[in-house]
């Protein structure tokens, strides 16, 4: 017969490893969940929903080496439909019903500006946009409106302007007239380009603001048509820069094209027609050529059969990285300790960290053991000064064959040099 005690201790054997294999069960199941604010649909559709598989690859990646801090990463990520109020929407909804302590966008400055002021900061929630480039963000950092919790890793519209006013003069262009987009990315970027521009000795012959949705633009491009510029900066989004692109040449307008990071669309081009596009300067943000970019590239192409060509998809890969890795530094999913590691595992000093399911197993390995890491991103070195904001180079872009080509890079240095130059 089994005595009392030897039966109690079989017992409490099997509970404890019941119990045991319990936990080891719930550790691995557990979920961690961020958000993502996109335009899936609206004037950056097109755009959207390419960024949004670059954030997309991120979570997959993490996942594959083991996901953060033992737990399955989960992306939800809403449609903001380029329309501020639904963004706010949708950010209401992650923050309050989802809990999230990120949200990864949003890709147009007025919708992640309106996220910013609405939701995000006043909820302590960590916002990481890969695209909204307008100066503002900067501003409202400096006057302490954003209470740490705002980063971009995208480059603001200071470099982005002064790089296409470099590119115009570099052109031999002479007058340009500037129509832009009636929302902080419009004017940002244009008033940085017109300032800089007229100190190369440049002439603004106008500066026409347009409102999205409209049926017709052809009084504004009218009125940017008077002062008979030698070319046009187009300042907007495939949707509605379409329509006005369209109404500029058939109003007899030059076709020599200034096209920033909004207009780098191939669906822009097939739309408005190649045959009118064969003179355009382009720039957007650009990315150095790291492991990160090339390892990128290549697990794109093996989740989606070919390679990715859309402006800021990496910009959004990295946006997830550097959150995931900020919560593997801190041991935590807060939303706090976020945003005091975002700088910790992205400044210099630490064992470089690269894209990819290895380079992820490799920096929480590291973190573990109490090792500093410094993330080298898909879109180049991320270094977050105390506004958020990330420098980088700038790419030059054209239509080649009636397709969107890059064909060269303005780099970091030389626009501040400009910067500086003109900085009076």
């Amino acid at each position: 017969m089994v005595s009392k005690k030897l039966t109690k201790s079989m017992f409490a054997g099997v509970a404890a490893g019941v119990l045991s294999m319990a936990a080891i069960n719930a550790h691995a199941e557990c979920t961690t969940t961020i958000g993502g604010v996109m335009a899936l649909t609206g004037s950056l559709g097109a755009l959207g929903q390419q960024i949004g598989e670059g954030a997309q690859l991120a979570v997959s990646d993490i996942n594959a080496a083991g996901g953060v801090n033992g737990c399955k990463l989960k992306f939800d990520l809403y449609d903001d439909q380029t329309n501020p109020a639904v963004g706010v929407d949708a950010a209401k909804k992650l923050v309050d019903i989802n809990r999230v302590p990120v949200i990864i966008g949003a890709l147009s400055s007025g919708v992640s500006m309106a996220i910013l002021t609405s939701v995000t900061s006043s909820a302590h929630v960590v916002q990481i946009s890969p695209a909204s480039t307008s100066p503002t963000f900067t501003q409202l950092a400096q006057e302490g409106r954003t209470g740490g919790y705002w980063f971009r890793t995208v480059p603001s519209d200071a470099l982005q302007g002064t790089a296409m006013a470099m590119l115009a003069h570099q052109h031999g262009l002479k007058s340009v007239a500037v129509m832009y987009i009636n929302n902080p990315y419009g004017t940002g970027l244009a008033g940085k380009f017109a300032n800089y521009f007229k100190k190369m000795g440049g002439t603004v012959t106008a500066e026409v603001p347009y409102n999205d949705k409209q049926p017709s633009y052809r009084s504004e491009v009218n009125q940017a048509l008077s002062g008979k510029p030698q070319a046009l900066f187009l300042v907007g989004y495939p949707g509605d820069g379409t329509t006005v692109a369209r109404e500029w040449i058939s109003a007899g307008g030059p076709m020599t094209f200034l096209l920033p990071d909004g207009l780098e669309s191939q669906k822009f081009v097939d739309d408005v027609g190649p045959q009118y596009l064969k003179t355009v300067y382009g720039t957007a943000a650009g990315s150095e050529k790291t492991p990160s970019l090339a390892t990128f590239k290549e697990n794109f192409k093996k989740k989606h059969g070919s390679y990715p060509t859309q402006a800021y998809m990496t910009n959004a890969y990295d946006a997830v990285m550097i959150a995931a890795l900020a919560m593997e530094s801190g041991k935590s999913d807060k939303a706090p300790t976020i945003r005091d590691n975002i700088r910790k595992v992205t400044g210099m000093g630490g064992t470089p960290i690269y894209a990819g399911v290895d380079g992820f197993k490799k920096a929480s390995m590291l973190l573990k053991a109490g090792k500093k890491v410094h993330y080298v991103g898909a879109s180049g070195p991320l270094s977050f000064d105390q506004y958020g904001d990330v420098t980088a180079p700038m790419v030059v872009w054209t239509v080649k064959g009636g397709k969107v080509a890059e064909t060269g890079m303005i780099k970091v240095d030389a626009i501040n040099k400009v910067l500086k130059q003109y900085a009076k």
